[in-house]
């Protein structure tokens, strides 16, 4: 068993420094990519193109997003030991380690989150004088797995000194599907701007963990165990499931699908549909302060299409009374532990067919950015991330440069996943009409600190982008500032070009 935690454990840390956070991104407005988390930020070119399907030079990597959160980093299961062993590496299970100094670094609930995203298509342009249309397509997955603390304490302790454990928590949820998004931001004023963005979601893959409440006692031996569960999954994965004569789980199985038939039915998504929406706004308190607030990923998905549920209900759904070692050896190791004798003793698996509901992990972020000259800007982001059960906070304070017309760059440090050691870069250049962007919120901390990395994003690929405007030169100081300062501009060439006998006439009447 003790195996079994290491394992768990070296593999969460590896993750963690092998890649949704994107708080950097916030405040790039050379950038089209940011407005899709803030909704009221305009490009500043008059049209872009990019994604996967756009074959021009430089698209390698595809324009991409990955993004990893682990409750725990690589410094925490694998260290140098003390006394002899200093110059050796260690785990939590090490005889000369503490591991209730490990143990109580988790929270009674820790999550494992990824996020993916490949850009198909996506394009925008502005209308008017102070609107601007924007639309994506794209592939979108997010997967959060739920570890209750009691699992690894079980695991590490052992049944005899973990008498009463609470797995409540433990579960899955995992969500892939298609997005095809239709943006728009309108000026409103010189000083206040709105953006708002309708999603269209077509559900491909869905597992949901709806409720997980499971506990295990240990009775007076300790090897005797009593398991008691209310948990119920909801899925839309391809199963033939078999029921025996009482109306329950007898056998499952995955269906033997062509391979036409996993193809149509990963490209249309038809039958499970969803919706969502993106929205924000800004405003200029000052001439150089602005403030902004947005929320991505207000919607969910209707699974209706092959889509059950499983329910484990019981008060009492599994003893286990051990197993005789006496003639224990390899070659009847099967027999000794019958895997199918031991699942056979959760007697209870219901299971119904019938559509379901999964929530998208809305996001809400509330900013501020001070100008501090015409090419130099400071910002400062709050970020609620909903999880299916559990609250997700993050703070980032970015320093933004624009030192030339065709190039920007960001400076982060934030505070993500209960840790400190996260310091970011967002880089884009733009020397022609190809704009090479990368964004990560902990690039540059996972290279200074290793082995203290929790998360890691990172978000890349390139547009084409065609007359853009440098606002630092033009010597606006917010964006709805810019957009005012176009529209005034746009007044006074009408103006201008008013002929003089109309003029003449309008003065004397």
């Amino acid at each position: 068993m003790r195996r079994i935690i290491v394992s768990i454990l070296v593999l969460l840390s590896y993750l963690s420094v092998s890649a949704q956070i994107d708080n950097t991104m916030y405040f790039m407005d050379r950038l089209p990519q940011s407005t899709r988390i803030n909704p009221a930020q305009t490009p500043n070119c008059k049209f872009y193109l990019g994604g996967l399907i756009v074959p021009f030079f430089g698209q390698l990597p595809p324009s991409i997003m990955l993004s990893i959160n682990t409750p725990i980093d690589y410094g925490d299961v694998i260290f140098h030991g003390d006394g002899e062993y200093a110059d050796s590496l260690i785990t939590p299970l090490h005889p000369t380690a503490n591991l209730n100094d490990f143990l109580d670094k988790l929270k009674k609930v820790n999550y494992l989150s990824t996020d993916f995203q490949l850009d198909l298509l996506n394009f925008g342009f502005r209308t008017g004088k102070t609107g601007f249309f924007a639309f994506d397509l794209s592939e979108k997955m997010s997967c959060d797995i739920g570890l209750p603390k009691s699992l690894f304490e079980l695991a590490a302790k052992g049944n005899s000194e973990v008498r009463n454990a609470d797995f409540a928590g433990l579960g899955l949820n995992f969500l892939y599907y298609h997005q095809l998004a239709f943006g728009y931001k309108q000026q409103f004023s010189k000083t206040f701007s709105a953006g708002l963005r309708a999603k269209l979601l077509l559900g491909v893959a869905s597992v949901k963990t709806a409720s997980s409440d499971i506990s295990l006692t240990t009775a007076e031996k300790t090897n005797y165990l009593r398991v008691q569960s209310q948990y119920e999954i909801n899925t839309n994965l391809p199963l033939e499931v078999a029921i025996d004569e009482e109306g329950y789980v007898d056998d499952i199985e995955f269906t033997d699908d062509s391979f036409g038939t996993i193809v149509k039915n990963y490209v249309s998504g038809i039958g499970n549909y969803g919706l969502a929406l993106d929205f924000g706004f800004s405003k200029d308190i000052t001439s150089s302060l602005s403030c902004y607030f947005s929320v991505e990923d207000l919607g969910a998905i209707k699974w209706n299409k092959k889509s059950s549920k499983f329910g484990f209900y019981d008060e009492d759904s599994m003893r286990f009374e051990g197993v005789t070692v006496s003639d224990l050896n390899v070659s009847n190791f099967d027999e000794v532990i019958d895997m199918d004798s031991i699942l056979s003793n959760f007697k209870e698996i219901s299971y119904e067919e019938g559509g379901y509901i999964t929530w998208l992990p809305t996001k809400f972020y509330l900013g501020a950015k001070y100008m501090v000259a015409k090419r130099i800007s400071l910002g400062a982001l709050a970020k609620v991330e909903l999880l299916p059960h559990k609250v997700r906070p993050s703070l980032t304070v970015s320093a933004n440069f624009k030192p030339f017309k065709f190039t920007a760059a960001t400076l982060s440090y934030s505070y993500i996943n209960g840790n400190f050691n996260n310091i970011g870069i967002g880089l884009t250049a733009h020397p022609g009409p190809i704009q090479w962007y990368l964004v990560s919120d902990n690039l540059i901390g996972a290279l200074l600190f290793p082995a203290n990395t929790r998360s890691l994003s990172v978000r890349l690929g390139c547009n084409l982008v065609f007359g853009c405007v440098d606002k630092a030169k033009s010597g606006s100081r917010s964006g709805a500032n810019h957009n005012a300062e176009i529209l005034n501009k746009s007044k006074k060439k009408n103006k201008a070009l008013v002929p003089y006998n109309s003029q003449y006439k309008s003065s004397n009447k």
